[in-house]
């Protein structure tokens, strides 16, 4: 029987691919860097600031 070498890239690539989903936006270059400036000076990532949005947004609804 042939022994199977475990891939560490290609599990970690099928896991995202199975569990997460990319969101794309264009934004002018100056928003972009605005934006990326903000989130470096507050400590947010790009996925806590989304999410922070969308629970904005669902605050709002109510």
């Amino acid at each position: 029987m042939e022994k199977v070498k475990f891939n560490f890239q290609e599990y970690q690539n099928q896991y995202d691919k199975d569990h997460y989903s990319a969101f794309k936006v264009k934004l002018k270059k100056e928003e972009k860097k605005e934006l990326d400036d903000l989130l470096e000076k507050l400590g947010i990532t790009k996925a806590d600031f989304l999410r922070n949005a969308i629970n904005e947004l669902k605050k709002n609804q109510k």
